[in-house]
């Protein structure tokens, strides 16, 4: 939850930043007219036209977008935060003035150097309000809860380092260890091995090993045993830690720290995705509304029960949702699953069989046309899910998965995916992890919209659909 509240500030910071942005170029050009240097101006001279401030809206996000410049203001120091948006600022300018090189050269250079100037100063003043309000009205929300395993005295220290005014964004809960006795300011929450439960007990987000060299077994071991959980992990890494790290080292509160589980999606890969499934689910909505409303007359009219059927899946870092589905059963099918459910040769769990008897002759063909799946556009409107993704899984078959497979809940579950598009159906549930896997390893944005084009192709054919 404090996750998804953070991502939306960002969000919203953003978003006021821009309208700040386009603000300072519109008081630029009153600015420029009104100080008497250089040549001098009309009215009609130093206003700029609508795709100027198309282009500075554009850039403006795109770099912030790519700099990260809203998740420094929420996660970092003060001063780190301050430099980041500094860095943003002057990188949009400097875009933005090799830009009006080759096209608008009539902006004068005196109003393009007020905008910068008019521009950071109030970016500064609107981060710092921003990180003001964050510390004194809303810190609960958007902090995030630490739970340090093993050094009571490495507990010590982190607490007072994310206690810094410069704030971090980050709260010490507590510690775990084995020792009962072991002085610590910090409260002791119980021992090492009941980490995975305190984890979910006291809603903590961030696991931070202070585990010596010798029990780097131990931190393997607890950190599988923590995948199924949506926290993040991090260790104190040794002098060779340091050395022959493989994975990113940053400073959180000043101390340097190994991130064992690194978010699948960077900060601007999210936030376009998630601009493009707002914008692409909303306007599917709008115009597949008459085709949806024909679906559901025909499902009142063949059979009793609900229009949608709703069912439990596992979304993003374990988080359960309802899927919605045009109901393509009879209404008893939840209490007949068992008669369909079966294991392999290998013992894995299908679920899912090309003659099911617990489906309607109508819900047969909006299975093979795919067309029960349109209301998982709300789920997507909603957050839950994205266009593109891996199958939202069923919890009874997420329950016998290896620890490796929980891997595949590192993004936003899709209405589509990389296994759809190469089996679908043909292929059982526990074969697709790979492909999951596969998309995790190598998205890009590209790689969504080739998917959604290949889907096109796949849902035409009819292949493995049922």
């Amino acid at each position: 939850m404090r996750e998804r509240l953070g991502y939306r500030l960002s969000v919203v910071v953003l978003g006021i930043d821009v309208v700040v942005t386009l603000f300072c170029l519109l008081i630029a050009a009153q600015v420029r007219l009104r100080i008497n240097f250089g040549q001098e101006l009309t009215w009609r001279e130093a206003r700029l036209s609508w795709p100027i401030y198309a282009a500075v809206a554009v850039l403006w996000t795109a770099v912030f977008l790519l700099m990260g410049t809203q998740r420094y203001l929420l996660r970092s120091g003060l001063i780190e935060g301050i430099g980041r948006l500094v860095a943003s600022v002057a990188l949009a300018a400097l875009t933005f003035a090799g830009l009006l090189y080759l096209t608008v050269r009539e902006v004068s250079r005196l109003q393009f150097l007020y905008f910068t100037t008019l521009n950071l100063c109030a970016l500064v003043i609107v981060h710092l309000v921003v990180r003001s309000y964050i510390r004194l009205r809303a810190p609960r929300s958007v902090q995030r809860r630490v739970l340090i395993v093993g050094d009571p005295h490495a507990a010590e220290q982190l607490t007072l380092a994310f206690a810094d005014p410069q704030w971090s964004g980050l709260t010490v809960v507590g510690y775990t260890n084995d020792d009962p006795d072991a002085p610590s300011r910090v409260p002791r929450l119980g021992t090492i091995d009941e980490t995975p439960h305190l984890v979910a007990t006291k809603q903590i987000d961030e696991i931070i090993f202070a585990l010596p060299p010798q029990q780097h077994e131990r931190i393997a071991r607890l950190s599988l045993a923590l995948v199924e959980q949506p926290v993040m992990v991090h260790m104190i890494p040794g002098i060779l830690d340091l050395a022959f790290a493989r994975t990113p080292v940053a400073a959180v509160g000043g101390i340097p720290l190994i991130s064992l589980r690194e978010s699948a999606l960077t900060f601007t890969q999210r936030s376009l995705k998630r601009a493009f499934d707002l914008t692409a689910s909303g306007g599917l909505l709008l115009l597949l509304a008459p085709l949806m409303g024909l679906i559901a007359l025909q499902i009142k009219r063949e059979s009793h029960g609900p229009v949608f059927f709703l069912q439990e899946r596992i979304g993003e870092h374990g988080r359960r949702f309802r899927m919605i589905k045009f109901r393509s059963m009879y209404a008893d099918a939840e209490q007949r699953w068992q008669e369909v459910a079966h294991r392999n040769e290998n013992g894995h769990l299908i679920h899912k069989l090309a003659h099911d008897p617990r489906i309607t002759p109508s819900g047969r063909q909006l299975r093979r046309s795919s067309l029960d799946e349109l209301p998982q556009l709300f789920n997507v409107l909603r957050g839950e899910m994205s266009l593109v993704g891996p199958r939202p899984e069923m919890p009874a078959v997420a329950a016998e998965y290896e620890p490796w497979q929980w891997q595949r809940f590192r993004v936003p579950p899709g209405i589509t995916g990389w296994w759809q598009i190469n089996g679908r159906s043909d292929r059982p549930m526990h074969l697709h992890t790979e492909d999951d896997l596969y998309y995790i390893q190598n998205y890009s944005f590209w790689l969504d919209l080739r998917i959604l084009l290949k889907t096109i192709s796949v849902v035409w054919q009819g292949h493995g659909a049922y």
